[in-house]
């Protein structure tokens, strides 16, 4: 990387992963909590945040496109700092069910508008080495998101949620600083004349179902955020408190989830991604790891269940992610970008609930149903690894 870039990007790098794991904390944390109200609360607080997501992520992408990537997470991470610190304060005397369900719907608004902006910010750094930039980014991400739920099991007991939401507020406090530092070298002038946000939502959908290999990637990446995001948020608090774990192991069984993530991506990263053939086993893979989760009941299983699954999911999506990013036209990055958030977001409102209800009835039947869904995901990560595979990214235009 240049000098210039690699001035910009690094500090971002680092303000942002430290950022992640502020929020894995956090995320670990408000699904503890919820837990405790039981199977139906937890189902609910872990749903909520997902409404405005579903709502709002799409017109977060044609904002960001209009207005400046770089100045709407700006302006979202100042909105967090508030947020956090505001719900850190308030959980001081305890927190109700009320309050994690209203930092469900306040949170989900502000990272549906800036999620699409923060999934395309390393291409503002300029297309030479975005690759192994990219690779970079997901890497350190994958290491914070490893470390929070272990971290957050240990503050849960030594301050509760008031110290893992001012940790929260903390990191987005120093992202904001750094974006407010940094200058992209390639960032695009915003464009704000473009017709009605409906308009340029409908433009961007529609460039996306007529490029090749889209709707099959956003097709793959729905079946996953349906299986193995509700696993992690919803079944995994809820067999760690019926199994008698306390909230550091059931941070750490989390954690593996990302470090079997991590441990793909390294490697993808070292030999290139794995054969078509090999990715799309990688539910199949997953799906293995769900059965041992549910037929043993030790602490080192579950690590090696949740493993697993991190292995499987990332085995496939070293196939999904490269090919998407692929296809993204640079006038419409933002755009592009929200309709992946949306394929993540949408799919969990629906499974959530459904393996909130299973799980009430018997924690092995929800975790029977996340089985039948990811074997149902080989046939979409079939055709996507069918797709032929293009070499070069187009430049972002400065």
């Amino acid at each position: 990387m240049g000098r210039t870039t690699g001035r910009g990007f690094r500090p971002w790098l680092a303000a942002s992963t430290a950022s992640v794991f502020g929020d894995s904390v956090t995320f670990f944390a408000i699904g503890w909590a919820a837990a405790g109200f039981g199977a139906d609360a937890a189902s609910l607080v872990l749903t909520i945040e997902g409404f405005p997501l579903a709502l709002l992520v799409l017109v977060g992408g044609v904002l960001a496109d209009r207005i400046g990537i770089r100045r709407t997470m700006a302006v979202c991470d100042a909105a967090m700092v508030l947020v956090m610190a505001a719900f850190a304060l308030g959980a001081i005397g305890g927190a109700g069910l009320w309050m994690l369900i209203a930092l469900g719907v306040v949170s989900g608004t502000i990272q549906a508008l800036r999620r699409p902006a923060e999934g395309v910010f390393p291409r503002l750094f300029g297309s030479e080495n975005l690759d192994r930039r990219m690779a970079l980014v997901g890497s350190a991400h994958q290491i914070a998101r490893a470390a929070g739920p272990a971290v957050g099991g240990f503050l849960i007991g030594h301050g509760g949620l008031p110290l893992t939401a001012g940790l929260d507020a903390a990191t987005f406090a120093v992202v904001l600083a750094v974006l407010l530092a940094v200058r992209p070298p390639h960032e695009p002038e915003p464009a704000p004349r473009q017709g009605s946000v409906w308009r340029s939502l409908v433009d961007g959908m529609r460039t996306a179902t007529g490029t090749l290999g889209v709707v099959p990637v956003l097709v793959a990446i729905t079946g996953l955020a349906a299986t193995v995001l509700p696993l992690v948020m919803l079944a995994l608090p809820l067999a760690g408190r019926e199994r008698g774990w306390t909230a550091a192991e059931t941070g750490l069984v989390s954690g593996a989830w990302v470090a079997g993530g991590l441990v793909m991506s390294l490697a993808v990263a070292r030999w290139g991604a794995p054969r078509a053939s090999v990715a799309v086993m990688g539910p199949a893979l997953a799906a293995g790891g769900v059965v041992l989760l549910a037929v043993r009941t030790e602490l080192w299983t579950g690590v090696l269940a949740i493993g697993l699954v991190g292995v499987g999911t990332t085995m496939l999506t070293s196939y999904l992610i490269p090919a998407f990013v692929a296809s993204t036209p640079p006038e419409m990055l933002a755009r592009f970008s929200s309709l992946t958030q949306a394929a993540q977001t949408v799919p969990v409102l629906i499974a959530t609930p459904v393996l909130g209800v299973a799980a009430g009835f018997d924690l092995r039947v929800a975790l029977a149903v996340i089985v039948a869904l990811l074997l149902a995901t080989v046939p979409a990560a079939a055709r996507v690894a069918r797709l032929p595979r293009r070499q070069e990214l187009e430049p972002v235009s400065g």
